[in-house]
């Protein structure tokens, strides 16, 4: 809202700070726009694109890194008060500014009228630019160090001398982009960027005072950044993905619903599958797709078929188990043990009792086999068998020799140790541990034994299967672990068996018994969705990469168009128009009107018959055409020329100071840049008049409008100080005290001629004849170009001068001043300079000596008195 009159200070109701105010609670990029409009009048590409990327991070675009910077009180042009007035009384010390050279100092007349003269590249524009950004001018545009130099200044720098109404003076040392000032704000410029704040050409020209035209601007940028973002917006749209209008996902799967009902502050890692698509899943889904495919009593009976084949898997881990299981392996190895225990005695026992044989292993395994073998071939020695151990005189089955007693008594020895109990039991513990080592050795643990249940379960569910196939390899590596340890190997590190799988085996036999139950019920009912829901939900975990960068760039466009959408409502201009509406009533008052037209006739006369209507306005404030009287309807940017409407703005300009509360310095940088003479000399008329209450600068490079200057701040009384710039060696803006010398007043020549003259007599003093010869010939040069120039400004008092397109008869009558005496004066002066100058090649018998200093000063002397003899007899002509 636009803040309550009452609420500003007096001192800061001014245009400017009423749009400061009210800008503190728009959005940060309109208040750049602002300080923008403001320094540098409406934005260029660059900026736009700038403005565009602020508002986009005022509504989180985080890529933006851009800071934006807001119209403050800095910016702005700052009303010293009633009474009060600011004035320059130099430019000192200046660097960095273009090819603006050093050292030099650019004098003012502080109350009065500054003319500085200057060729085009001489550097006038520098100095304007300087007093542009230090007094916080519109359009003030930027300030470029020397392209040229290798190592340029980078910050422009300055010293403004500055004085006030109330005697106060004071420098001000100024530095490009650092804080100015306050008062230097007081000091306002015109030049043709001003002219394009005060009268703007669109389709007509609009009467435009400083301020009237940021709300304008403002709301020209608002409705850009409008288009732009509408353009983005649209273009967004478009690139919504075609997948959104035929899903690759289903609607039942939990995934699938978040994609169909995206928004721009969805949460990416909420929708993300908490898991990743394993091996299972896939077998699971591949499962479910076939069983779902095809009828459903089919597959009902195929999976009740693989619950059967799960069983006998289930039966052969468990076999497995109870044979390997540790309990089983121990009980093994006790049995081992046992019946090595049980030898161990037999043979302590065959020890004791053969111990005095020759022969050593008497009793022990292998005597033992051969005895046995030895009564089993008794046997069938012959028919009937032969008894065993012989007796004394019988014939031994293996030697074949006759027993002896010692002989038939030791194997009868032999037989009665076979007999005894621990030989017995040592046979039975070996026995039993063989048969249980048989047992052990014959389960064979493979996985071909249960193949076709490993194949359906591996296409089932191929995590479990390759749980079961590491049971069955490892349970096979503790078999062959056990064998080899009863066998009497060492085995470092033995494995054990690992833990059961055939309850999870059960356990998928069991769900296999639910799920073929659920394929037998009807389509639709609740156990059969159940599986098309989880299908939906395995097939979109598939493709989840794939749909969560779809959602994530989705995600990104919809977060962009509501932030686009956010943006768009910041361009709505009611508020804007609301705040030119009340600058406009407050500002555009008939007084101003009146005032407007006071300075159109002042500065052209009848030529341009126009007024200020109000004529509406779509954004911003409303529009104040100008138009023509004679014809209202009339485009008047087609009527009026450049020059005319260039009289327009300056009339605009100059309604405003009227208004002001102070008197401070005005700049003019080539205010008559576009002018004929009709219309230079109107402005060169209310500009001496304007010198006579304020402070007025002008820089121009028209030597014309600034002898009419001149002349007229002479007529006026108005004080005048006079300078011009001049280029150096890689340097531009050599301030020159007065005038150049074609340029200079006859007294100003004459004041100059006096100069070299003394000059001249110092290098006569010195005996130095060449350079005194040389010195007389150029000031003898000049002395003769100043009787011509006196033929011009004096004894035809400027009825007709050189390049000058009118002839100004007014004086015309003082010309019969001149007398016979006057003409003969100035025929004599005349000639002596020119048997002096070196217009033409002297012959080489001819070479006259120089006048001596005291004759020079008297040709100088005679030239002034005639001057001034002949003004005074033609100020008496009436």
């Amino acid at each position: 809202m636009m803040p309550d009159s009452a609420n500003i200070e007096k001192s800061d109701d001014t245009v400017p700070m009423r749009i400061l105010a009210w800008s503190e609670n728009r959005p940060l990029w309109q208040r750049d726009a602002l300080r923008r409009i403001v320094l540098n009048g409406y934005p260029d590409e660059a900026a736009f694109e700038e403005l565009l990327a602020l508002c986009k991070k005022e509504h989180g675009d985080e890529t933006v890194t851009l800071a934006a910077r807001p119209l403050s009180k800095d910016h702005l042009p700052v009303d010293p008060g009633v009474g009060e007035s600011v004035s320059l009384s130099g430019i000192a010390n200046v660097s960095g500014v273009n090819q603006l050279a050093t050292g030099q100092t650019l004098n003012f007349e502080e109350s009065g009228l500054t003319i500085v003269y200057g060729q085009n590249g001489t550097g006038k524009s520098g100095y304007t630019r300087i007093l542009k950004r230090a007094c916080r001018s519109r359009h003030a545009g930027e300030i470029m160090p020397d392209v040229y130099s290798a190592s340029p200044t980078r910050t422009a720098k300055a010293e403004l001398k500055i004085s006030r109404a109330s005697g106060t003076a004071e420098t001000v040392a100024w530095e490009d982009e650092g804080q100015t000032e306050e008062m230097l704000s007081a000091i306002t410029v015109f030049d043709r960027d001003a002219a394009s704040v005060h009268v703007q050409k669109k389709n007509e020209v609009w009467f435009r005072p400083f301020g009237l035209d940021i709300p304008d601007d403002l709301a020209g940028v608002c409705q850009e950044i409008k288009a732009r973002l509408t353009t983005e917006q649209e273009t967004l749209e478009q690139k919504r993905n075609s997948v959104f209008l035929n899903p690759i996902w289903s609607s039942r799967s939990e995934l699938g619903k978040a994609l169909s009902s995206l928004r721009h502050d969805t949460d990416v890692g909420a929708v993300t599958p908490k898991t990743a698509f394993s091996n299972a899943d896939e077998a699971r889904l591949i499962k479910l797709q076939s069983d779902l495919a095809q009828d459903s009593a089919v597959a009902a009976q195929a999976q009740r078929d693989y619950a059967a084949q799960l069983d006998q898997l289930e039966t052969y881990l468990k076999r497995i188990e109870q044979t390997l299981n540790d309990e089983a392996r121990q009980a093994l190895h006790a049995t081992k043990k046992g019946a090595d225990d049980m030898r161990m005695a037999a043979n302590t026992a065959a020890h004791d009792a053969f111990s005095g044989l020759a022969l050593v292993g008497v009793g022990e395994t292998v005597w033992r086999t051969l005895w046995e073998s030895a009564r089993s071939y008794s046997q069938m020695a012959k028919e009937g068998g032969t008894p065993f151990p012989p007796s004394a005189g019988d014939i031994c089955v293996l030697c074949h020799q006759q027993i002896d007693e010692p002989t038939a008594a030791r194997m009868l020895g032999f037989e009665d140790f076979i007999k005894k109990d621990t030989e017995t039991k040592a046979a039975e513990a070996e026995h039993a541990f063989k048969e249980a080592e048989q047992k052990f050795r014959s389960m064979v643990v493979h996985v071909n034994k249960v193949s076709a249940a490993y194949r359906s379960l591996r296409a089932g569910n191929f995590a479990l299967a390759r749980q079961v196939l590491r049971f069955i390899a490892l349970a096979r590596r503790v078999q062959g672990q056990t064998l080899a340890q009863l066998s009497g190997q060492d085995v470092p590190n033995p494995l054990a068996l690992p833990e059961s799988v055939a309850e999870a085996v059960n356990t998928e036999a069991a769900q296999t018994r639910v799920y073929a139950a659920s394929l037998d019920d009807a389509s639709g009912c609740e156990a059969r969705e159940a599986l098309l829901d989880e299908q939906a939900d395995l097939q979109d975990r598939k493709q989840s990469h794939e749909l969560l960068d779809i959602a994530k760039t989705e995600i990104a466009r919809l977060a962009e168009l509501k932030r686009i959408e956010d943006c768009l409502r910041d361009t709505a201009t009611t508020a804007i128009t609301r705040l030119g509406n009340e600058i406009a009533d407050n500002l555009i008052t008939p007084r101003m009107r009146d005032r407007f037209q006071q300075e159109i006739v002042a500065l052209a006369g009848n030529r341009v018959r126009v007024e200020v209507v109000r004529s509406g306005g779509k954004f911003g404030s409303p529009q104040y055409e100008v138009k023509l009287y004679a014809n209202p309807k009339a485009k008047v940017h087609d009527v009026l020329s450049e020059g005319e409407q260039t009289c327009v703005a300056l009339a605009s300009y100059l309604t405003e100071l009227a208004n002001a509360s102070h008197t401070s310095a005005l700049v003019f940088d080539d205010p008559v840049s576009s002018l004929d003479h009709r219309w230079r000399s109107k402005v060169a008329k209310r500009l001496a008049k304007e010198a006579g209450v304020r402070q007025v600068i002008v820089f121009t490079h028209d030597m014309i409008f600034v002898n009419d200057l001149a002349q007229l701040a002479s007529q006026r009384n108005t004080p005048t100080k006079l300078a011009h710039l001049t280029r150096g060696q890689d340097v531009v803006g050599i301030v020159n005290k007065d005038l150049p010398w074609t340029a200079s007043s006859i007294r100003d020549r004459i004041d100059k001629l006096e100069k070299e003259a003394r000059a001249a007599t110092r290098l006569f003093e010195e005996n130095d004849d060449e350079a005194y010869k040389t010195a007389v010939s150029s000031l003898y040069s000049r002395l003769r170009a100043t009787w011509e120039r006196a033929l011009e400004d004096i004894v035809f008092n400027k009825v007709v001068m050189r390049h000058r397109d009118y002839i100004d008869t007014k004086n015309l009558k003082r010309v019969t001043a001149l007398e016979e005496a006057d003409v003969q004066i100035f025929q004599k002066g005349f000639k002596k300079c020119c048997d002096f100058v070196d217009a033409h090649d002297p012959s080489r018998g001819h070479d006259p000596e120089p006048p001596e200093p005291s004759e020079v000063m008297a040709d100088i002397k005679s030239l002034q008195d005639w001057t001034e003899g002949l003004r005074s007899k033609m100020n008496r002509v009436s």
